[in-house]
């Protein structure tokens, strides 16, 4: 019986913790932002299991949001795209948006617009939070330094990197 407690509370703890703080690039310049980026890496996302080939094409838009172009070859082999819009949450933070085609959070944490892009999302929904971690590059590659350095960012706000996966780009 006392393992049984012990068990449900270590699930519980796991499962019922809190986003963490973190903070997103500023100055952000979307302009600069727009553009092709490969996914190189990412966490367990559900919506993306066994797909490969990921990328996102990004184009400011007049009014100031963002076009978004997401495209990959699913578990099924097939090819899938997603179009949609992010818009900026808040002027004071230019890199955090509300994403609208899977509603959610899309917060760049850095970026140097032409070789890396960090980005971050952690949802709570009844009180089991849910991170999503993507690497970003311009190319199919990216050094082990850029890579090792934010996977550094990410430890240093607390965020677990354990579930974080290259993705496949051999198309």
């Amino acid at each position: 019986m006392n393992f049984a407690v012990l068990f449900a509370c270590l699930i519980v703890g796991l499962f019922a913790a809190e986003c963490p703080k973190f903070t997103t690039q500023n100055p952000f310049d979307a302009a600069q932002y727009g553009g092709f980026w490969y996914e190189f890496e990412r966490s367990n996302i559900i919506f993306e299991i066994g797909s490969k080939c990921e990328n996102a094409t990004y184009n400011l838009n007049p009014n100031g949001t963002v076009g978004l172009l997401n495209q990959a070859i699913n578990i099924w082999n097939q090819y899938v795209s997603y179009t949609g819009i992010a818009t900026v949450k808040d002027p004071k933070e230019p890199a955090a948006f509300i994403v609208e085609f899977t509603t959610g959070d899309y917060n760049v944490i850095t970026t140097n617009y032409k070789d890396y892009s960090l980005v971050y999302a952690c949802e709570e929904v009844f009180g089991i939070k849910a991170d999503f971690i993507w690497i970003l590059s311009r190319k199919k590659t990216l050094p082990d330094s850029i890579v090792n350095e934010l996977k550094t960012i990410l430890k240093n706000f607390g965020i677990d990197i354990s579930s974080l996966r290259p993705t496949v780009q051999d198309c």
